[in-house]
């Protein structure tokens, strides 16, 4: 969606894809507390350094079985997806997880498996 305080969640809409655009992007979502974005079938993390309260029970609940647009982006759609199309298709999936080092890798994969 749009939304001029929180940044777009998904950044494959910005009218100019350039790096300030992108980069202004995330930084209005980070200082928002909206740590994942979308960039297309990609969902960008930007560590937080801090715990958010986004990995509750009631949060894993409110994502299970939605659309990507229907919440906010988060680890746990990218999640449920796969687990939905593995069911469905009856073939494995994969996740990739990449970043420099504290970039939250480890922590995104631990709350991608839950």
């Amino acid at each position: 969606g749009i939304n001029a305080e929180y940044g777009l969640e998904d950044m494959a809409n910005l009218t100019y894809l350039t790096e300030a655009s992108v980069l202004h992007n995330l930084r209005q979502r980070y200082y928002s507390s909206m740590i994942y974005t979308y960039s297309g079938i990609f969902c960008v993390a930007v560590n937080p350094y801090a715990r958010l309260p986004i990995y509750t029970k009631e949060v894993i609940n409110s994502y299970r079985g939605k659309r990507r647009t229907e919440l906010p982006p988060h680890i746990y759609t990218v999640a449920d997806e796969s687990y939905q199309t593995m069911i469905q298709q009856r073939e494995n999936q994969s996740i990739l997880i990449t970043g420099e080092s504290g970039a939250g890798r480890t922590e995104n994969t631990k709350k991608g498996i839950v």
